[in-house]
C-alpha cells in the first residue's frame, strides 16, 4: 500500500501534468462560449503576381530586388514571382533557349492574381506576323486560364539611345494582344532615352537608378487605374 508521502509527489506531478496540459491548449486555440475552442486564424495571404520577360524585367547586372517587377511588387505588397529570361521575348530565343512561351507555361502553374507582361526589344528583328501570332495566343492561354486576373503589360524598355520605328512596331503588337484579353496596356515611353547616368555600361540595362526610374513611370500609370494591394 503507498505511503503518504508518496501519494502527496504522485498527486503533485498529475496537477503539474494538468497545468502543463493547459498551457499548450492556450497557444494553439482560444476559448469561445460554451466552452469548446477554435484554432487561431491565418494570416491573411499576399496577393502574387508573376513577371514575364526580358532581362530588364529579370534584373540583369542589379540585385533581383532593384529589377522593376520587385519594386512594383513591393510597393503594392505582393510576392513575386519573376520568370524572365534574359534574351527572350515572344519569339526571340534567350540565353537558355526559353522564348515567353516558356515563362507563360510555368506561370500557368501558378496562382497568380497580377499578370506582368513586358514588350520587348529582343523581337523587333522577328518576323511582325510570329510576334503578333505568339502574343495573342500566349495572351489567350493566360486569360483563359486566370479569368479573374489582372494582366498590366507595358511597352519596351529601351536603353539611353533612340529607339527604332521597329520597337513602336512591337510595342503595338504586344498592347492590341494584352487589351484584346481585357488587359491594361501601360505606354510608359523611354524614361532612360537621353540618360546614360540611368544605363550600364553596355548603354542597353537600367543600372539600379534607372529601374527605379522604370518603376517610377509604371506606377504613375497605374495609379489613375486603381490598382491596389
Amino acid at each position: 500500500m503507498p505511503t503518504r508521502p508518496r501519494l502527496i509527489a504522485v498527486a503533485a506531478i498529475a496537477l503539474a501534468a494538468a497545468a502543463l496540459a493547459g498551457c499548450s491548449s492556450a497557444v494553439t486555440a482560444r476559448p469561445i462560449a460554451g466552452g469548446t475552442a477554435v484554432a487561431a486564424p491565418a494570416a491573411h495571404a499576399k496577393p502574387q503576381v508573376v513577371a514575364i520577360g526580358d532581362s530588364i524585367a529579370f534584373g540583369k547586372g542589379v540585385r533581383p530586388d532593384q529589377a522593376w517587377p520587385a519594386l512594383v511588387a513591393a510597393q503594392h505588397g505582393w510576392t513575386l514571382t519573376d520568370l524572365a529570361v534574359s534574351g527572350s521575348g515572344f519569339v526571340k530565343p534567350g540565353w537558355n533557349g526559353d522564348t515567353y512561351r516558356e515563362q507563360v507555361a510555368t506561370a500557368l502553374g501558378l496562382h497568380p492574381d497580377y499578370i506582368l507582361i513586358a514588350a520587348t526589344r529582343n523581337d523587333r528583328a522577328e518576323n511582325a506576323a510570329l510576334v503578333a501570332s505568339s502574343a495573342e495566343e500566349l495572351l489567350g492561354e493566360l486569360r483563359d486560364t486566370f479569368p479573374r486576373a489582372r494582366i498590366i503589360g507595358i511597352t519596351t524598355v529601351w536603353g539611353a539611345d533612340t529607339p527604332p520605328p521597329t520597337v513602336a512596331t512591337v510595342n503595338g503588337i504586344v498592347g492590341k494582344a494584352v487589351t484584346g484579353v481585357g488587359g491594361t496596356f501601360l505606354d510608359i515611353g523611354y524614361p532612360l532615352a537621353g540618360h546614360p547616368e540611368l544605363v550600364q555600361a553596355d548603354g542597353i540595362h537600367p543600372n539600379a537608378a534607372g529601374e527605379r526610374a522604370v518603376a517610377k513611370v509604371i506606377e504613375d500609370r497605374l495609379a489613375p487605374l486603381g490598382v491596389t494591394s
